[in-house]
């Protein structure tokens, strides 16, 4: 085999390889985006979540058998270890943890103002979210529960179970109503007087 055929069949093998990460991408960012993917969408976000499925472990076998049948064991092996890594990343990897971290992280800044203007008394009881915030709660508002402030995050179909960031200035104790049919208390710090409530 010549230079520029092996050449040729390395590059073609290269391709296959980075159609099996990209199968996988759009997964991961399905299980990160869970909260405002099923927000905005609901029964839809199911689909949109097995069709990432299906073009993950699709793109990895149809890979897999092309590789194969060019007899490139080599970059078959590798795309298969590359596969395999990627679905353990997504069953190891705790996203409502990596979510809720994150986006406390990239807004913590506007979190504080939003609680300095609760703890001012300025803020409404079901204050409108600025728009950089809107997302983080299902509603588009912060919600007033006594002492304590609430963005609800996500409510099942039923409103029977909630989870949200919680600003509690005084107590962690305090239990919060999650959704029509559910009372939610802190269960995890994040900073600042915020706390994830489930």
């Amino acid at each position: 085999m010549s230079v520029v055929e092996e050449a040729s069949r390395a590059g073609r093998a290269h391709r296959f390889l980075i159609g099996v990460t990209g199968g996988w991408l759009p997964l991961m960012a399905c299980y990160y985006l869970a909260y405002p993917l099923y927000n905005a969408m609901s029964l839809l976000a199911l689909l949109v979540t097995a069709a990432c499925w299906l073009l993950a472990v699709g793109g990895s076998v149809a890979a897999l058998v092309a590789l194969l049948r060019r007899r490139a064991y080599g970059w078959a092996a590798g795309a298969l270890v590359v596969a395999l890594g990627f679905g353990l990343l997504i069953e190891a990897t705790n996203w409502e943890r990596r979510y809720v971290d994150s986006q406390f992280r990239l807004h913590r800044t506007q979190l504080a103002e939003l609680a300095a203007s609760h703890r001012a008394g300025t803020l409404p009881p079901d204050a409108v979210l600025p728009w950089r915030l809107r997302y983080l709660s299902i509603d588009g508002r912060a919600h007033r529960r006594d002492e304590s402030l609430y963005l609800p995050v996500w409510q099942d179909w039923r409103a029977e179970n909630g989870v949200g960031f919680g600003y509690f200035p005084t107590s962690s104790g305090t239990l919060i109503a999650t959704a029509s049919g559910d009372i939610g208390c802190p269960v995890r710090y994040l900073g600042d007087g915020w706390w994830w409530v489930a």
